[in-house]
């Protein structure tokens, strides 16, 4: 067996040896997917020295959300940096130790280096703000991503004051994908705008980030819409635990009602997102919280689960890699069953295969090949040639399954890999189904 067929083997061996645990709307669809968190923490409540119970709360939440990047609001002007980090790498540690910038009362944590920090736009805006590159692993993302995480002006009758945020920073954008200027980013950088925006007033502030209209163009320059394809960029706007229906993301007891204050806008030409939420502990299932280790008050800041002040939000992107589909499923009980490949073919990369549409808590065969045979076979046509075959692999109650290991080192620049499942099914025409097959190339 070659080193390379050796390296899948023993990749699908330990694969298929995992433990496997329950998945809830918390996970990540896809272990290799970037989360960010953004979260206003309430001044300073996660540090057991300012209030325990609180501090409890954001460790549970923390180790459930597990985030890449976590940007938090709220942390005392006087909190140093090395405070947070510290406390980071205490509750929830990280290969490496938390990175971390803050900027204002705003702090990026990262899992992995950061470089040009800066805390605040040229022209200056209304207020600093923690702006950071954020260096992705190189097997496993072709990019690495920029955030600014902003703590815009609180409450009524300053919309001038948060108008001037949102045109600096869009000028800002512009500046960076452009080169020369006070900041340049590599071409198709994704650029993350995020944090509690306060937009209690009118919609312009919102607006801007998102197409790019400047309103103060004698100081801030011509309109820009911030996505490198020259279109708007996307407010992500997550649901509480996925379903909703609510979307607000702060509410107090009082005079005010339930507000959506905190988001997270994305330049998504470059940087598609797969999976969010707003993370609402109190309507959550016994279930989902014991699988999560959560209680039920855990995103309130009182004990009755009344008074949440914000929650966090949770958004997961994935690399764009092409895997392109080569056709030939073949029907069976439950439709079509469709494969998709997810992950660049880089050493040390994370490579995913996500079945749905097969049979519901069928069982399946992934035949792995690097070259077409697009042979018959059980009344369809098996695509890959059988270099490598698991087989006994469960679906669950959709007929779905994801499969995720690393790619293996020492594979030839150009080299093809050519996946397909195979279903025992008697809905098939001779007892099995098929997906369609997905091929991609190491680059």
């Amino acid at each position: 067996m070659s080193p390379l067929r050796t390296g899948l083997a023993a990749a699908a061996v330990a694969l298929l040896l995992a433990p496997t645990s329950a998945q809830t709307f918390v996970q990540r669809e896809l272990p290799g997917d970037l989360r960010v968190v953004t979260y206003n923490i309430l001044w300073d409540s996660i540090f057991p020295s300012v209030d325990p119970v609180q501090a409890a709360k954001f460790e549970r939440v923390l180790d459930a959300l597990d985030p890449d990047v976590l940007n938090l609001q709220e942390i005392d002007y006087n909190t140093p940096l090395s405070q947070v980090i510290a406390l980071l790498d205490a509750i929830h540690p990280v290969p490496g130790g938390w990175q971390g910038q803050k900027g204002s009362d705003c702090v990026i944590a990262s899992r992995w280096p950061l470089s040009l920090k800066a805390t605040q736009t040229v022209p200056a805006g209304d207020k600093e703000q923690a702006m950071a590159l954020v260096d992705l692993p190189d097997g496993s993302w072709p990019f690495d991503l920029y955030v600014m995480n902003n703590h815009y002006k609180c409450c009524g009758g300053y919309d001038v004051r948060r108008q001037k945020q949102s045109d600096a920073i869009v000028a800002w954008m512009k500046d960076a994908r452009n080169p020369g200027g006070a900041i340049t980013l590599p071409q198709g950088t994704p650029m993350l705008v995020l944090g509690d925006l306060n937009i209690v007033d009118g919609p312009q502030p919102l607006q801007t980030l998102i197409d790019g209209n400047i309103i103060d163009n004698a100081t801030f320059g011509p309109d820009s819409p911030p996505d490198w394809d020259g279109t708007d960029a996307l407010d992500q706007h997550p649901l509480h635990n996925v379903a909703g229906p609510d979307d607000w993301t702060w509410y107090s007891p009082g005079p005010y009602p339930a507000g959506r204050l905190d988001y997270m806008i994305c330049t998504d030409s470059v940087l598609p997102s797969v999976h969010e939420f707003l993370l609402n502990t109190t309507t959550m299932t016994p279930a989902e919280l014991a699988a999560n280790g959560l209680l039920a008050n855990d995103v309130t800041i009182d004990a009755a689960g009344i008074d949440f002040d914000h929650v966090p939000m949770v958004v997961d992107f994935r690399a764009s890699v092409v895997w392109d589909d080569l056709g030939h499923a073949l029907a069976g009980t439950n439709g079509t069953p469709s494969l998709t490949g997810e992950g660049a073919l880089v050493d040390g990369g994370s490579v995913s295969l996500v079945l749905a549409g097969g049979k519901p808590s069928g069982s399946a065969w992934l035949v792995l090949g690097f070259t077409s045979l697009a042979a018959p076979f059980k009344g369809g046509v098996l695509v890959p040639t059988p270099d490598l075959v698991l087989g006994g692999l469960p679906l669950d109650g959709s007929g779905a399954l994801a499969l995720s290991f690393p790619w293996p080192s020492g594979a030839p620049s150009g080299l093809a890999v050519l996946a397909q499942e195979w279903i025992a099914d008697t809905g098939g025409p001779v007892g099995f189904a098929a997906s369609n097959a997905v091929t991609s190339s190491v680059p």
